[in-house]
């Protein structure tokens, strides 16, 4: 029911007040303490009779703006659509929500329930963060949960270390002098500019990366002009880059912004370097991981991958760097529907979200259990 009406109701960005109001609703009618602590982000408490640490579980609650192409009797009412599977998220975690609530006599400290806006711009958890989602009461360790198209349920996967990859997204506009096109050496062409910055962006992963290194650097929009006589006033290059090295990833972030003001310098243009996003890759903490695994084998769940690697990027990165966090990744998969994430046509198989909502459970619960005393 709470997976169907939130697909139903699918909501972008920051701004989800349907959502927001019908996990609030949903949190309160278990007894549950919430409130929304900042634009759409909710948090909820379940404080254990015993005294403990605190433990917290995140899920994602937006939709993309983008519509959906299938049959399914939930289909979204709204111009936007849960092609991620965060409706599924975001139900799984409230279902773990009243299994834990349920047993609050036996719980041995608090479970902190974070339910996140824009995950997929990349501004929900930083948000969250801010408002004080890890304080009051301070947050000892975390996990977090994402629906997987790789197995069908009952399965996960999971890694230790850097799970998820960074995003360095970035907007550069260049400059340059528009001009007649037969006279070009009156101006200054934004577009050989451009041409000369995608070139040498491409050689960071051929020639400064390592060979070892995992290095994804996608220019996905390269625009000017619109008419064939006439040299462009500006041209615009938008583009990601993802790996799982810090280091590299600092070292590469440097370099594209001295490429961008060795073009400029170079043609006599101006080249301005726009960051759009700036998230690390998520670290699942070895000892965190190590030991919810024991948990999920309780539920006899089987691991389809204990050494899975997730290219696209999540912002719950910016949580495993403030606290131990394990992510893992619940198989999904719909046989014969072969379309990924993201896309219209995108399945997800519910048969997989008892397992997520028990995986939640089971790993906060015991978690809390086995570090009460420490």
């Amino acid at each position: 029911v709470d997976r169907h009406y939130l697909h139903q109701n699918a909501e972008v960005g920051m701004e989800l007040p349907v959502t927001t109001k019908y996990v609030l609703d949903r949190l309160t009618s278990m007894g549950i303490e919430a409130e929304e602590i900042c634009k759409s982000g909710v948090v909820g408490l379940i404080k254990g009779k015993k005294p403990g640490k605190v433990y917290l579980l995140r899920a994602d609650m937006d939709a993309l703006p983008m519509g959906e192409d299938n049959c399914l009797s939930c289909k979204s009412l709204t111009s936007n659509a849960h092609n991620c599977g965060h409706d599924m998220h975001t139900a799984m975690l409230l279902a773990a929500a009243q299994m834990l609530k349920e047993k609050e006599d036996e719980l041995e400290g608090t479970v902190k329930l974070m339910f996140q806006p824009a995950e997929e711009t990349f501004e929900g958890s930083k948000a969250m963060i801010e408002a004080g989602v890890l304080e009051n009461p301070h947050v000892d360790a975390a996990s977090a949960m994402h629906v997987m198209l790789d197995w069908a349920a009952p399965s996960y996967g999971c890694r230790a270390g850097f799970m998820t990859s960074s995003c360095d997204g970035f907007k550069i506009t260049v400059h340059g002098k528009g001009c007649h096109g037969a006279m070009p050496e009156q101006g200054i062409d934004p577009i050989n500019v451009g041409i000369h910055i995608y070139q040498a962006f491409q050689n960071l992963v051929a020639r400064e990366s390592g060979s070892k290194e995992t290095v994804c650097l996608t220019m996905g929009q390269f625009s000017a002009g619109s008419t064939p006589n006439i040299i462009p006033a500006e041209a615009v290059l938008q583009g990601t880059m993802r790996t799982y090295n810090q280091t590299l990833r600092e070292k590469l972030v440097k370099r594209m912004h001295e490429i961008c003001d060795a073009a400029a310098m170079m043609f006599g243009a101006k080249v301005d370097y726009e960051v759009l996003s700036d998230v690390p890759a998520c670290y699942s903490n070895p000892e965190v991981l190590k030991e919810l695994r024991s948990y999920v084998d309780e539920l006899e769940i089987p691991c389809g991958d204990d050494q899975y690697i997730v290219t696209p990027s999540d912002d719950v990165a910016f949580i495993s760097e403030k606290v131990p966090m394990a992510y893992l990744m619940l198989g999904a998969k719909v046989e014969g529907n072969p379309y990924p994430h993201h896309n219209p046509k995108v399945l997800f198989d519910e048969k997989a979200m008892p397992y997520g909502a028990a995986i939640h459970a089971n790993c906060a619960f015991n978690w809390l259990k086995n570090h009460s005393g420490k």
